[in-house]
């Protein structure tokens, strides 16, 4: 069947339409990329002097990443991703540049900038060109050189004894220390890893490794099951009938009074009776929030009501008006917090007053304030654009994409530095 002149002419013009479809399609893509970068760039900006001025730690959020999340309403990875190219930012001003005009994006930023400084204008370049995995790779595999301004550690000789040392300072902190065999200490680092990840995985995502090693301490006493063992190893505080409120651990060191207030908010009490100043007797030991009503203000809250906190598992129930200030143990004064926004109430960096029964919004319900009395608003309130942004001064390509051979990838090392002479 011969085909026809006319119809080979229309599948010709059919074919050069829908090429130049994509390439208003592909154009108009790299156009937005481009303003999206820019205006990631102006984020990144932003957030270097809330870094370089503190201001997120008067908020009453936990971590400057918690604070980001909850102003931009975005994820916490992409909030630390923003982060980790605002600290290193004033150390790359080749890559900034190319950020601030588009040509990059906060992915292959984030990236980038894991690389030492004296690479800035070298890695630029390939980042321009490589794909986000690509740069991945070679930033984990590469072998960089230090960079020349970084000091260098003194070799020492390694501990030939294992040594775990225990101690309190004065005013009560404690600190550890340990010296491990290394086949020992990858044991210990794989179950700190595992701790950490746990708790990241149920809810927690500005996890640290002091909240890992805690972890560890708490699974092993929760396999405690014998009752007089348990009561051997566990950790108590004692409540002193005095006219000052004052409680002391075991060892008769004082507990100030801001972790006083948090242990007394959720924990478990065992009365002791006392006649004529004499201890007679010792009841059961019962939790301050019994288990319906913890059950009640769970459902209630579903996680930690501090504004922006995304913890929905492992919460504690805090007594809005304290206990020592004669707080009743019922649902309108009882509210669910994650364990580092508990503490921060407790040290006077995040305010709570109200209702927690009464829906937010209400008159007399729960306000947070931060740590300078502010409203903390109940989550990000982004302003509606009067008008398209500025126009990135640079082009956004997207990366090659083809095969990256890694023989070929070379960074110049850094050139050393030498004495002054003169």
């Amino acid at each position: 069947m011969r085909i026809s002149l006319a119809y080979r002419i229309e599948q010709v013009y059919d074919r050069r339409m829908v090429e130049m479809e994509l390439d208003s399609i592909y154009s108009d893509v790299a156009g937005v990329c481009g303003h999206v970068n820019a205006q990631q760039a102006r984020l990144v900006r932003l957030t270097q002097r809330v870094l370089s001025e503190h201001m997120w730690e008067e908020s009453g959020c936990r971590t400057a990443a918690h604070w980001l999340a909850w102003q931009t309403g975005t994820a916490s990875s992409t909030a630390r991703k923003i982060l980790a190219v605002a600290e290193r930012a004033a150390s790359r001003p080749v890559l900034m540049a190319a950020f601030d005009a588009g040509e990059l994006s906060l992915d292959q930023m984030a990236l980038a900038v894991k690389a030492p400084a004296y690479t800035d204008a070298e890695m630029c370049g390939f980042a321009r060109n490589a794909t986000v995995t690509q740069l991945s790779m070679v930033v984990r595999r590469y072998g960089f050189e230090p960079d020349p301004g970084d000091p260098v550690p003194a070799p020492t000789e390694r501990e030939s004894a294992e040594e775990v040392s225990l101690w309190v300072d004065d005013d009560g902190t404690g600190h550890v220390k340990a010296t491990l065999e290394p086949d020992r200490f990858r044991v210990f680092e794989t179950a700190m890893r595992e701790a950490r990840d746990a708790l990241f995985q149920a809810g927690h995502p500005n996890v640290t490794w002091t909240d890992a090693i805690v972890e560890i301490a708490e699974r092993s006493l929760d396999t405690v099951t014998e009752r007089s063992r348990r009561d051997r190893f566990r950790v108590n505080m004692y409540v002193h009938g005095t006219e000052d409120g004052s409680v002391t651990f075991a060892d008769n060191w004082r507990v100030p009074d801001a972790l006083r207030d948090l242990y007394l908010c959720d924990g478990s009490v065992t009365p002791i009776y006392v006649i004529d100043g004499i201890p007679v007797n010792v009841g059961r030991v019962q939790p301050i929030v019994p288990d319906r009503t913890r059950r009640l203000v769970e459902h209630r809250d579903l996680g930690c009501r501090v504004p922006g906190c995304t913890q929905t598992r492992w919460v504690q129930v805090h007594h809005v008006v304290h206990r020592a200030d004669h707080g009743d143990t019922d649902t309108w004064n009882l509210i669910c917090l994650c364990p580092a926004h508990h503490r921060m109430h407790h040290r006077n960096q995040l305010g709570i007053t109200g209702n927690a029964d009464l829906p937010p919004g209400t008159p007399g319900a729960v306000i947070f304030t931060d740590a300078r009395g502010r409203c903390i608003e109940p989550g990000a309130a982004p302003t509606t654009p009067g008008g398209p942004p500025p126009a990135p001064t640079g082009t956004w390509q997207h990366p090659l994409g083809e095969r990256l051979d890694h023989w070929a990838v070379h960074f110049n090392p850094p050139r050393p530095i030498h004495a002054d002479t003169n």
